[in-house]
């Protein structure tokens, strides 16, 4: 069957693709970096494929992160690390997990002690290279995500690690709509502080503000069902 008219859901199984990827693997091997140019001329020679499928495959491999122009790892050989594993793994446990926490965290409970700044960052960066992982920016937090996880749902995660965020969105799941000068005295906090919150939660879109007179707020239609599957796992 000709590569461009295959199933994308085949396209890993199909042989074609399997040849490319271990002639790729084998000039990682011998160069120590991928070089595309190099694996396109190695792979027509080998395989006798049409130019056009085979920069396909070369580009759908490139696309799906299976293969990193310039790297000396694949998709299935970047996580033979054992602190890149530790890591992953962490994000995926921790969701909208941020570089502060992440190290803090590491530095306690793994048995990698004082662990470097470069060196976390460098292992985030090979974990978004290959598409493990992604990161979402919220106000001056950049938040790291497993790549199948949603943007909303990182944030959410994150926002309600915020003692008064949780108690405020757990109070207004439980309220179709209610006034801010009634939150703080509702859940026991100063005002100055859950007014600060309930605003940062409007300018995210996690609360609507309504009947700006009285000063009311709903939580956002669009985010009900994600906050209440994150605060069943929280």
């Amino acid at each position: 069957m000709p590569y461009d008219i295959i199933q994308a859901s085949e396209v890993m199984e199909h042989p074609s693709v399997q040849s490319v990827l271990e002639i790729a693997k084998e000039l990682i091997y011998q160069h120590k970096t991928l070089n595309t140019e190099l694996l396109y001329n190695t792979a027509k020679k080998k395989l006798g494929i049409p130019r056009r499928g085979l920069l396909s495959i070369i580009q759908t491999l490139l696309n799906r992160k299976i293969l990193v122009e310039g790297s000396k790892y694949t998709k299935d050989t970047v996580m033979n690390n054992r602190f890149r594993r530790i890591l992953y793994e962490f994000i995926k446990k921790n969701l909208g997990t941020h570089f502060s926490l992440i190290k803090s965290e590491l530095d306690i409970n793994s048995k990698e002690k004082n662990i470097s700044p470069g060196r976390l960052i460098w292992h985030l960066e090979m974990l978004l290279k290959f598409d493990f992982i992604k990161k979402v920016k919220i106000k001056n937090y950049t938040l790291f995500l497993p790549s199948e996880v949603s943007a909303d749902e990182g944030i959410i995660h994150f926002i309600l690690r915020d003692e008064i965020n949780y108690k405020i969105i757990n109070k207004l799941l439980d309220s179709n709509l209610i006034k801010v000068a009634d939150i703080y005295k509702e859940i026991e906090e100063k005002r100055e502080l859950v007014y600060y919150r309930v605003n940062n939660l409007i300018e995210i879109e996690i609360l609507l503000q309504k009947n700006v007179d009285n000063k009311c707020v709903m939580i956002n239609p669009k985010m009900n069902k994600i906050l209440k599957n994150a605060l069943r796992k929280s």
